[in-house]
């Protein structure tokens, strides 16, 4: 799927909300501190999008370096401050997105089927259709006499249906928190974040329904894409592949924010990476191999005025040359 449209918000906000999530996992938040945050999250609607989608990407990770957090937890407080402020978290999630994602997190790891940080893993279904799995993606397989049904717990699938071998036609449905996505013969992939779910056809159609009752169903077509939430489907999109990038290897970048590029770079590789705020939204455009992402950040370095640093064991930050 591609993930070109999703920064309808400032960039800054994206590095706004990762600061939030670094002073959360210090573990010495103050209680004027949490009524800061919870001010800022409702301030406005934006806020409130860029934590989910920080979250997102970030609960994918591993733990902070014990190293880099004891240097952060045992500095003078201005200078542990200042260390805050700047550590946008290596792994894990803040307190107060722990509290909220808990259950999430259960779910992935008790899923049929996870994908570990960085790897992409392609399984074989019992009626021969194949489905590919993207970096920190969760799936459950429920096949019956009448139905074949996925559950996308987290993460995102790229599936290629086949004719059922079990004699008879059983729907296939693709079912996300948000609604039940049904294949009509068709290559398709779908992706649960936060706070929406996304689809996008590659061949043949699919019939989307949201989960609300009363929301209608809507078909979606090859070269399509949407997204949807429970009780509504947003307006259709043109899609420009002919596959989903990562099924390829690669990161589509197609004049999105250098945030957002890194937001989804950090789900193929260990540690985080981020950007100064003044260069959040410089525009990136082309095609990335995803087999080596230090040449990733190394041709950003040759091709844009930036410079590639390391704060911390595992942090790179990207900042104005």
């Amino acid at each position: 799927m591609q993930h070109t449209r999703h920064s309808e918000i400032d960039p800054r906000i994206l590095a706004q909300a990762a600061e939030w999530f670094a002073l959360f996992r210090s573990g010495q938040v103050q209680a004027n501190e949490t009524a800061q945050w919870q001010a800022w999250l409702v301030a406005h609607p934006d806020h409130q999008t860029a934590w989910s989608r920080v979250e997102f990407h970030i609960d994918r990770f591993k733990s902070l370096p014990p190293k880099a957090a004891l240097a952060a937890l045992t500095a003078p407080d201005l200078q542990r401050r200042r260390a805050i402020k700047h550590l946008v978290l290596l792994g894990g999630v803040g307190l107060a997105s722990w509290q909220f994602s808990r259950a999430g997190y259960w779910q992935a790891w008790t899923a049929d089927y996870h994908v570990a940080q960085g790897q992409i893993q392609t399984i074989t279904l019992a009626d021969g259709s194949t489905v590919a799995m993207d970096s920190g993606s969760a799936l459950n397989v429920a096949f019956s006499a009448d139905l074949r049904r996925l559950q996308l717990v987290s993460g995102e699938i790229y599936i290629e249906t086949a004719k059922d071998n079990a004699g008879w036609q059983r729907p296939f449905v693709v079912d996300t928190q948000d609604g039940r996505v049904r294949a009509l013969g068709t290559r398709f992939s779908v992706s649960q974040q936060v706070d929406r779910s996304e689809v996008a056809v590659f061949a043949d159609s699919v019939e989307i329904q949201p989960i609300h009752p009363n929301s209608p169903k809507q078909q979606l077509h090859a070269g399509q894409n949407t997204r949807f939430v429970a009780d509504r489907i947003e307006p259709i999109q043109p899609s420009k592949l002919d596959k989903p990038a990562w099924t390829q290897g690669v990161i589509v970048a197609d004049d999105i924010p250098l945030s957002e590029f890194l937001l989804q770079l950090n789900r193929y590789r260990q540690g985080y990476v981020t950007c100064a705020p003044e260069i959040a939204d410089m525009r990136i455009i082309g095609s990335f191999p995803l087999k080596d992402t230090d040449k990733i950040l190394a041709s950003l370095a040759t091709n844009l005025p930036v410079k590639i640093t390391n704060p911390l064991p595992l942090w790179v930050k990207v900042l104005p040359r």
